[in-house]
């Protein structure tokens, strides 16, 4: 079985210092080139992936990143990136048009909370970057990170964002990191906080099987629900195979041109691909970059709910972009 997803991460470069994120706190070491990543994206295509989830770091941070993004296009790849927007307004040009999938990171609905969660004072851009995106008959979706902390205003969230006319995509917090790891994340009162805003707002979206598994209590190493290394090859800037993926991993094997063989047969890959959702760090994790690819592998209600969702989010899309090429535009999530 192929797996379905990538998760190439450009860079460890971040130009914001979000309070909840260390990878700006990361060595970055030498990044793989242009060439060594059009290899890689040649090896993902013979192995099946469909979509390339280009992340970081900021990956606008790399001046070869729209370069990357025609590669994937040009390859047939669905393609999508999460941005800061820091380098959005200047760079948007560039990158129309290769990016099917263009998230903007927002933490909060007024500019007090988003910047100081991100470190930096950025919140007037993320509202011109959407203005930028629209006017470039782009998609953009606000992705909003809902924790313990901000759990109760995602409402207000879901307002800022009707009033730009976008989606936003409520992702509750993970366990990977020290912040999240602390049982306060995520929590079935989040999970209800969630349900209960999209019932009122017709321009929220989440993933519903992510909730149903964070009322499971996340993966169970006896019973594991991740694929991670069956659904996604996840790549450092590099040019590593991270195993089993990359919050957890606990292995780098270098590539050198070789993603294919790698992937399909080595031994390495073979034992994670064994112990996948089952090593002691696996336990009770909710890593969604992992473990909603997972959610299409294997049929259980997980994978159903998976489905349902993504049903809802195209069919959510073309609404959007059929009113934004009308004469007459209507926002999205409005009337």
């Amino acid at each position: 079985m192929s797996p379905l997803v990538a998760n190439y991460y450009l860079t460890y470069r971040c130009n914001a210092r979000c309070h909840f994120c260390d990878i700006w706190a990361l060595e970055p070491g030498k990044e793989a080139d242009f060439s060594t990543i059009q290899t890689n994206l040649r090896d993902l295509k013979r192995l099946g992936v469909k979509y390339v989830d280009f992340t970081g770091g900021e990956p606008l941070l790399r001046a070869d990143a729209p370069a990357i993004y025609r590669e994937a296009k040009r390859l047939g790849f669905i393609t999508s990136m999460t941005t800061n927007t820091i380098l959005y307004p200047r760079r948007a040009k560039e990158i129309q048009g290769v990016v099917d999938f263009l998230n903007f990171s927002l933490d909060g609905p007024d500019a007090a909370t988003h910047d100081q969660s991100r470190g930096v004072k950025i919140f007037d851009t993320l509202v011109e970057s959407v203005k930028i995106a629209l006017e470039l008959g782009e998609y953009p979706v606000l992705n909003h990170t809902v924790t313990a902390q901000n759990y109760e205003r995602i409402g207000e969230v879901a307002e800022f964002a009707q009033s730009l006319g976008v989606r936003v995509w409520l992702n509750p917090a993970f366990t990977a990191h020290e912040h999240y790891n602390d049982k306060k994340n995520p929590t079935p009162e989040i999970a209800n906080s969630i349900e209960q805003t999209a019932k009122k707002y017709n321009n929220v979206g989440y993933n519903k099987a992510a909730l149903a598994l964070i009322r499971a209590g996340g993966n169970r190493t006896h019973n594991p629900r991740c694929k991670a290394v069956d659904a996604v090859i996840a790549i450092s800037p590099n040019d590593e195979l991270l195993l089993p993926c990359y919050h957890f991993a606990q292995k780098g094997v270098p590539i050198n041109g070789r993603l294919y063989e790698l992937y399909r047969s080595s031994q390495v890959v073979e034992e994670y691909r064994r112990s996948q959702g089952r090593l002691p760090v696996c336990e009770g994790c909710t890593v969604w970059c992992y473990l909603i690819p997972s959610f299409f592998k294997g049929l259980d209600k997980y994978w159903f709910l998976n489905q349902v969702t993504y049903a809802g989010e195209f069919l959510a899309r073309k609404q959007f972009l059929q009113r934004s090429r009308s004469p007459r535009r209507t926002p999205v999530g409005v009337g």
